[in-house]
């Protein structure tokens, strides 16, 4: 065989691989862009935790995800209800008492839709403010809302994978435990300053606390004791004491107590400030020593910018 032709089959040869990958190639992205065999809805976690935090209106949304589709052409829909049952099957659940029904509203009582173009349905739940921060127990991993779904207009319901394989947690439900915190909770930059005094009120020393730019500043920490009282995470300088603030939503006048037992003579009062900073004025004893304190706290972001994803 000359060169002339041997060259000539060679590049036949090459044209027929390179036609050969095209043709793989095309139909591995068809299988890549395509729909899968079947469609799914189900709940992407079946353990959530939710804190709402308890400004006028506490409302939040649980849903279902489509799966399946690479494309959402059609509104689809799951079928949901209420089943307290799952408090008692779904392992670690029993804790958990099933949230009453005076506590919320559901914006649909049954179904969950998922518009055209979308990939998640929803419904809201909205909290009874005044029923479920005046709970003792709201504060605590204490209620659960158990959800099921019962039918859809999709192929499966969590059971099964988009390849119609059994998956071994089903997630055809979701048991959402949800708790409040105070809307006054968060971390504050804290600014102030703090006299110690002798007995007859005159001045031993004096600590300044106060820089201009709050990110340079030390912050506390406002823990939930109920809807209008927080804990703080330090006392004037001191921050392995502690003392409740109480504040009069009618007035936005605070006054404090129940300091850590290392703290007495503690008195003093506040004022909750249109910015929503905190003003404090108190004195106190610690180790023999009195203090007189003046401080501002300084909310650093809205509290609900702290809170996390979580799972019960």
């Amino acid at each position: 065989m000359n060169i002339q032709m041997k060259t000539y089959i060679n590049k036949i040869a090459l044209v027929l691989i390179v036609t050969g990958a095209a043709f793989t190639s095309c139909e591995s992205y068809e299988d890549f862009t395509g729909d899968f065999d079947k469609t799914t809805v189900y709940f992407a976690t079946q353990k959530p935790l939710r804190t709402i935090v308890s400004y006028d209106e506490m409302s939040f949304k649980v849903g279902v995800s489509l799966g399946g589709k690479r494309e959402n052409t059609v509104e689809e829909y799951a079928d949901f209800e209420i089943d307290p049952d799952l408090l008692n099957t779904v392992d670690g659940a029993d804790v958990f008492t099933l949230l009453p029904s005076s506590y919320y509203k559901l914006s649909n009582t049954s179904k969950m839709v998922i518009p055209i173009g979308e990939f998640i349905g929803d419904v809201a739940v909205t909290l009874n403010k005044e029923l479920f921060t005046n709970d003792p127990l709201a504060t605590q991993n204490t209620y659960a809302l158990p959800l099921k779904i019962t039918n859809s207009s999709l192929d499966s319901i969590g059971g099964f994978d988009p390849d119609g394989t059994v998956i071994d947690i089903p997630k055809n439900y979701t048991i959402l435990v949800v708790k409040y915190i105070s809307s006054y909770s968060g971390v504050y930059y804290h600014k102030g300053t703090q006299k110690e005094v002798d007995g007859s009120g005159g001045l031993i020393s004096e600590t300044i606390y106060n820089n201009t730019d709050d990110v340079n500043n030390q912050t506390w920490g406002l823990s939930t004791v109920d809807r209008n009282s927080v804990k703080t995470s330090g006392i004037g300088t001191f921050t392995n004491q502690n003392f409740v603030i109480n504040i009069d939503e009618s007035t936005n006048a605070i006054y404090i107590d129940a300091p850590s037992s290392g703290v007495t003579n503690l008195v003093g009062t506040g004022t909750l400030n249109n910015d929503r900073s905190i003003s404090l004025s108190y004195s106190f004893t610690l180790s023999g020593k009195n203090y007189e304190v003046e401080d501002t706290l300084v909310l650093r972001q809205p509290v609900e910018k702290d809170l996390i994803f979580e799972e019960w």
